[in-house]
């Protein structure tokens, strides 16, 4: 296989996975944001080991060209199923995320913004949005977030009594 045919099949499943993510409701989608950014680094990693691994490949072969063509063809092989494991684990995820979101009830859903809220935030720390730990909000954050879960008696708690409320939540 090579490489521009992955690159076209990599191309091919980032296309749908956008268009997966579109149909989702959010967390789903947030989910799939994440497994899609830690995939992203993942394949990073990847492509720099494999940059490595060439250029390692190029200063031996002019006095090693039988076992450069074997490492070749190991090297193809293992881009192979890392490819094959990565679509169908991806097939995987988006089947299980949509499993999850039928399951899912309101409650569960205000835990898992917040649980992605927080992974984003620490995977994304540019990114835009409340602190991920609550003890850094503001009060008027975490009175918001406080809405969001109907916690009785908000207006007139502290931060501390706001944040422990959350946490119980």
């Amino acid at each position: 296989m090579d490489t521009n045919h992955i690159s076209r099949r990599t191309d091919e499943l980032t296309d749908r996975l956008d268009r997966l993510e579109e149909q989702l409701p959010p967390n789903p989608a947030r989910a799939i944001r994440l497994i899609r950014a830690t995939a992203h680094r993942v394949e990073a990693t990847a492509t720099d080991m494999a940059n490595n691994i060439g250029r390692q490949l190029g200063r031996i072969t002019s006095t090693a060209s039988t076992a450069l063509s074997t490492t070749a063809g190991q090297a193809r092989s293992a881009v192979e199923r890392t490819s094959s494991t990565a679509q169908r684990t991806s097939k995987e995820t988006i089947g299980q995320a949509k499993a999850q979101s039928k399951l899912t009830g309101q409650a569960a859903e205000r835990s898992a913004t917040a649980l992605l809220d927080d992974a984003t935030r620490a995977v994304e720390p540019e990114s835009v949005g409340r602190p991920a730990a609550l003890d850094d909000w503001s009060k008027a954050d975490l009175y918001e977030r406080a809405q969001e879960f109907e916690i009785d008696g908000r207006g007139s708690m502290s931060k501390r009594e706001l944040v422990r409320a959350l946490r119980s939540a």
